[in-house]
């Protein structure tokens, strides 16, 4: 058995306690443990069943009213780090799980330290309410009908034991980074009798074999109440030739053809490299076999045996539908595990999973790992870094996934772990809480409201996001200017289909970009290809897509042409970013992908940022354009772009450009700019910082926020002509170079776009940076090879009320000729 899959040194021999019976509920059967003896001298003295006891105790007090829990943020004691200070303090540890023990229980808490890699001195054990874990916004829940219609469960953590951090305190991110880094602590007692108030979290004990059962219960409930949200789409998408199925009844299953409108399940998984991963039916297809017969569907969809592979036209036709394939599927399995289709689903027939980590007590409780949050685990995995199974996972409906630990279930209005139990019903939105309401008084709810249940908003939501998934731009001035990551995201709730604004379509789409850009492709041709799903996810809306580049088609400010101003604005707002820090010169030695233009992230190999510091948003600053009143903004300028074709002399002037069927009908790919503007002076002013920004902190799921120690951009800020400027180049070059090389004209920066934001002090003006090529053609040409923007200050705007008068602010001049990009 592969090493990754060995059972957990804390699940083999590291139960103790007496011969006890467990409720059949959590799945124990009457065993004999190993004696107390085995636990060193520390462990023999705790009284596990008790500190849980103990904290449930406290918290409920605490619920009442009868104990004060201050939730308030601190600051680090002498400038330690902020915390809060509002756990219950269970248990010190000391020094002795900075090593690794040979006492079972010392073993089972060193397996759950957070932050395992720094080998913290001293450790403690903190317990929680189940109300305050990651899972939950608690001021969302707080004013939502399951605060009064739940009971509260503990759970417990094993954290550093810091001096500048009290008895009781746990550091700002601990609850919502680290711990479900490693998993919370349940305690799981025998013979509990059933309480008539449900549980809002516990934890499951899982067998080394999936047991079906709560994914039976997952897609049964989202079958009943999710309604249109989650159904096969009804637009009447079909496959019209060489549809086949694996037909999973059959022992051994065969490939059969069948007519368009079946119910069927999808394979979403790594193809890998290794011989035993090209096989025909490796262990993963065998496995999802299992388990689409395990949910009913008689049918899966396989890419491997559905296409046929010895017919190229038929082959091209089915690769091209596979987005209407992905989102007619009743179901997706997700392979989250391993690397290869030959590493199988783990727990189905004889693939194994890793163990969850649990000890039994001498009292006949169970302490039990709630195991690492399951987003984290497919986030980190290598399904995860690949570009076809990006779409894959986006475009389905519901999604089955199977990490390395246990089952994940996400769909667009749920999301739930095989190792946590929540009352779903009473989490949803809607009405369906009404413990005492019958199906068909329920029923009688649903027409009212078509695209049916969503969790509430104070839950946690997805990794695999929808259109609709992009949170809401239309926030106050503060939280847009706090200084965030490109970080994969997590937000709270799951957006109605349909009813997303447009500033949360555009955050959406720039999401997916940089989550598809920093995917790995065996082919770098698929750049575009793979990423059709995505943006036809924004068809038939005024929200476009040229080449990987957003548009809006309608008239902005009532008579700018808006795919005029906003294409402009879109080329030049992505550039090259892998890292998080905060700097005003990157350079990034990116590959270029020859076959797309330049201009477009899909034509470079490399992950994309559409957020140049210090806080400039390009969706958020899009969104502006579409949505301000003609009064709003007055300063708008964007060059003169032209599209057109090699071999074509007919030029597509984006100025008069009111749709985009005739750019999908030619599908230029040439730039030209006409009436160039570029950059007059570039040698660059080293100054200090011009603003101070601070860090938002404070949970995540908390509307009570706090602006935490003041935020150090890149330690060089740099002015040009006056100008504070932000460089970001797709090339290696260093930052002299950068100059020397617009000296002598190997460079150029040329103007595409300038405004002043509305609500925003200062304007922008971007360039593109422009390297020149070599051609066949006739003409020069030259390939996008990065991006300036230059902060135009409030004081110059002031003076300005026309374009002519804001274009005098900005360092450029006339260039002869018109510059084509490639």
């Amino acid at each position: 058995m592969d090493s990754k899959r060995r059972r957990d040194d804390n699940s083999d021999d590291g139960e103790t306690g007496s011969s006890s019976r467990l409720d059949a509920r959590n799945g124990h059967k009457r065993r004999k443990t190993s004696q107390a003896v085995n636990l060193c001298e520390e462990c023999r003295q705790l009284d596990i069943d008790g500190l849980f006891r103990k904290a449930s105790e406290d918290f409920k007090r605490a619920r009442k009213g009868l104990i004060k829990r201050p939730s308030k943020l601190y600051g680090g004691r002498n400038d330690g780090p902020l915390f809060y200070g509002d756990a219950f303090f269970a248990h010190s540890f000391g020094s002795r799980l900075s090593a690794r023990a040979t006492c079972p229980l010392c073993r089972f808490f060193w397996s759950m330290r957070i932050q395992p890699d720094k080998r913290h001195a001293k450790y403690k054990l903190l317990g929680f309410c189940s109300s305050e874990s990651w899972i939950f916004g608690l001021s969302g829940l707080k004013k939502s009908p399951a605060w009064h219609n739940t009971r509260d469960t503990v759970w417990m953590g094993v954290v550093p034991d810091v001096p500048s951090i009290p008895q009781s305190g746990h550091g700002e991110n601990w609850l919502d980074k680290d711990i479900p880094a490693v998993g919370s602590i349940y305690l799981l007692q025998p013979d509990k009798n059933e309480e008539e108030i449900p549980a809002l979290l516990e934890a499951r004990h899982l067998s080394d074999a999936v047991d079906f059962t709560a994914a039976q219960e997952w897609f049964s409930f989202c079958r009943k109440w999710h309604l249109s949200s989650c159904s096969r789409p009804n637009k009447g998408d079909t496959i019209t030739r060489g549809f086949r199925v694996i037909d999973c009844e059959k022992n051994p299953p065969v490939v059969v053809e069948m007519p368009w409108g079946v119910e069927y399940a999808a394979l979403s998984y790594v193809w890998g490299q290794r011989p035993e991963d090209l096989v025909d039916w490796p262990a993963t297809v065998l496995d999802a076999v299992a388990v689409s017969r395990k949910l009913g569907l008689r049918y899966l969809w396989v890419d491997r045996l559905c296409i046929n592979q010895s017919d190229p036209v038929e082959k091209d036709y089915l690769i091209s539908r596979m987005t209407t394939i992905y989102e007619y599927a009743e179901l997706t399995i997700v392979s989250a595990s391993g690397s290869g289709a030959s590493d199988g689903l783990p727990g189905v027939r004889s693939t194994p999973r890793e163990s969850q980590p649990k000890i039994l007590l001498e009292s006949g409780s169970l302490l039990v790992s709630a195991l690492q949050d399951p987003r984290q685990e497919i986030l980190a995995s290598e399904y995860w870094t690949r570009g076809w199974t990006y779409q894959e996972g986006v475009l389905s409906n519901r999604r089955l996934v199977f990490t390395d630990h246990q089952m994940y279930w996400e769909c667009r209005c749920m999301a739930a772990h095989e190792s946590l139990r929540m009352p779903l019903e009473l989490l949803h939105r809607n009405h369906i809480s009404e413990t005492n309401a019958t199906d068909s008084q329920r029923r009688e709810i649903l027409p009212q409201i078509p695209n049916g249940q969503h969790m509430e908003d104070y839950i946690l939501g997805g990794i695999f996001k929808s259109e609709t998934s992009g949170g809401d731009l239309e926030m106050g001035s503060h939280q847009r200017n706090v200084i965030q990551t490109d970080e994969y995201r997590l937000e709270y709730g799951f957006p109605v289909p349909g009813e997303a604004s447009t500033g949360s379509q555009l955050r959406s789409l720039n999401d997916h970009i940089r989550a598809f850009s920093a995917r790995k492709l065996s082919h770098g041709g698929d750049s575009l290809k793979a990423f059709l799903g995505i943006a036809g996810m924004y068809r038939d809306k005024r929200l476009c897509i040229y080449l990987g580049i957003p548009m809006w088609t309608n008239d902005i400010l009532v008579d700018l042409t808006g795919s005029y101003v906003t294409f402009a604005l879109s080329v030049c707002s992505w550039y090259h970013r892998s890292g998080t820090e905060h700097q005003m010169f990157i350079s990034e030695p990116c590959i270029r992908r020859t076959h797309l233009p330049s201009w477009t992230w899909a034509g470079w190999q490399g992950t994309v940022s559409w957020r140049a510091p210090p806080s400039d948003e390009h969706s958020v600053f899009m969104n502006d354009l579409i949505t301000a009143e003609p009064l709003q903004i007055h300063l708008v300028w964007a060059a003169d772009l032209y599209l057109r074709s090699s071999c074509e002399p007919v030029c597509l002037r984006l100025l008069n450009l009111y749709s985009t069927d005739v750019l999908e009908a030619e599908v230029p790919t040439l730039l030209e700019v006409r009436n160039p503007l570029v950059l007059k002076y570039s040698v660059r002013h080293e100054v200090k910082g011009s603003w101070e920004w601070r860090r938002l902190a404070g949970r995540a799921g908390e509307t009570r926020r706090y602006q935490a120690e003041r935020q150090e951009w890149d330690k060089k800020w740099y002015r040009i002509a006056g100008r504070l400027a932000f460089v970001s180049m797709s090339i290696p070059i260093t930052e002299e170079d950068w100059t020397r090389k617009h000296d002598t004209g190997e460079l150029i920066s040329v103007l595409i776009f300038a405004a002043q934001r509305p609500r925003a002090e200062h304007g922008r003006a971007r360039f593109l940076t422009l390297q020149r090529v070599e051609s066949d053609s006739f003409e020069t040409r030259w390939e996008r090879v990065g991006t300036l923007q230059l902060t135009i200050p409030e004081v110059d705007l002031d003076k300005c009320f026309t374009n002519e008068e804001f274009l005098r602010r900005i360092p450029v001049r006339e260039w002869r000729g018109a510059i084509v990009i490639q």
